[in-house]
């Protein structure tokens, strides 16, 4: 009976470790010996201009460019946190923003690399309900950790500045498994530079309840 139950943890330990997809979510891309290829950089609230604010563009010094004009400066520090959400498809991750939370989070690097949670080659995050070789969309939010945040959720009810860079256009490959497949990257998903706002828009249920609350609450007056 031991042999059996011993059997089956170990079947189910695999099984967990197989259903483990592993992508790559630094936010630097640079080939050998050149500049970098590909980059993300996250600004702080500020003023919008035409073509900036959250438009889904990198900046000129981007690469690649873009044309969009952020006028905060960018997030620098333990004061703001990145969040990595992942599922199968754009719709999917972007209701997960609004009420799950991320697979991975980071603060962001200080001086020159400000904007930036990491310029090495390799960070790798584990999503242990998808399993490897399967195609994901991608979505970064990032807030202000001012009141203790932890999810882009979380920071929309404290009301502390957030923002999202919107579901990814383009999908990439989870690895992991056995042999383990190569984590795919952010590069190539279409997820750019976003700029946060200081006070975050509500979300599409939050303005459902509130107008139905506003509704219910003048029926009751009438009556």
């Amino acid at each position: 009976m031991k042999k059996l139950v011993m059997s089956l943890s170990l079947l189910a330990g695999a099984s967990v470790g197989y259903s483990q997809g592993t992508i790559n979510w630094t936010d630097f891309i640079s080939p050998a010996g050149a500049d970098p290829g590909w980059s993300i950089t996250i600004w702080g609230p500020g003023v919008e201009t035409p073509g900036g604010g959250s438009a889904p563009n990198n900046t000129s010094v981007d690469l690649p460019s873009g044309t969009a004009t952020y006028t905060g400066t960018p997030l620098s520090g333990a004061a703001f946190e990145v969040g990595l959400y992942v599922d199968t498809s754009a719709a999917l991750v972007s209701a997960d923003t609004l009420t799950g939370t991320p697979i991975a989070t980071s603060i962001f690097q200080t001086g020159g690399n400000a904007g930036t949670w990491f310029t090495g080659s390799s960070l790798t995050a584990v999503d242990s309900t998808i399993a490897p070789g399967t195609l994901v969309n991608v979505e970064l939010a990032a807030w202000s950790t001012a009141d203790g945040a932890s999810s882009y959720a979380i920071a929309l009810s404290q009301g502390v500045a957030a923002g999202l860079s919107g579901a990814s256009s383009g999908t990439t490959a989870l690895g992991g498994g056995s042999p383990p497949a190569t984590p795919g990257t952010l590069d190539g998903t279409g997820v750019q530079d976003f700029q946060l706002s200081s006070i975050p828009e509500p979300s599409t249920i939050a303005l459902g309840v509130i107008g139905a609350s506003t509704f219910l609450m003048r029926l009751r007056r009438k009556q």
